[in-house]
């Protein structure tokens, strides 16, 4: 669920079950507390090689979001069982959430995809086709929404590398800014 506060910023709170690193449920609190971002990597579907092929790139260079204090957390739209088959198959080094939309059924006919999130339905809404990212700045225990990536064609999916020099960007435009939004340089 997102929501605007006060000063117009956008606020992100969820809580989902994780099959990967870390506890067995995994709130954006915790992750606010022990990161300084976080960086959301929104799955097409449990079949997507595109996504699978995403996944064992960040899982092997994760060190390098680590020591840029970012959690790397993949959100699967689908159950919590297929969302285990992925932590299995890649013995990831972070967090594996499930987060599949509510099914409604109206007599025979299923009214979701079976592609669609729940929680992350907000960033599924502006990312043109999945698999995408979110970057979430932690500020106090909330997850403040920084930017989204992704194009029109799932082949479009940031690279690692580009999503390293937008991390850096962004840590360099928060350590220019002083504590009222100020720049330094200025």
């Amino acid at each position: 669920m997102t929501e605007p506060n006060t000063d117009g910023n956008r606020y992100f709170d969820f809580e989902l079950p994780n099959v990967g690193a870390g506890s067995e449920t995994l709130h954006s609190a915790t992750l606010a507390a022990e990161h300084e971002y976080v960086l959301a990597v929104l799955l097409r579907n449990h079949y997507c090689p595109l996504c699978r092929e995403l996944v064992r790139e960040l899982a092997g260079r994760y060190d390098e979001f680590a020591t840029r204090g970012t959690a790397v957390v993949p959100v699967l739209p689908d159950i919590r069982e297929r969302a285990l088959v992925w932590h299995r198959r890649y013995e990831l080094p972070f967090p594996m959430l499930a987060d599949p939309a509510a099914d409604v059924v109206t007599g025979d006919r299923r009214e979701t995809a079976p592609d669609e999130f729940e929680t992350f339905e907000p960033f599924q809404r502006t990312i043109p086709s999945l698999p995408g990212v979110a970057l979430l700045e932690c500020v106090d225990d909330s997850l403040k929404i920084v930017s989204r990536h992704g194009g029109p064609n799932p082949q479009d999916v940031p690279t690692i590398d580009s999503l390293l020099r937008r991390l850096d960007a962004q840590r360099d435009s928060d350590v220019a800014e002083g504590p009222e939004g100020i720049r330094a340089d200025t």
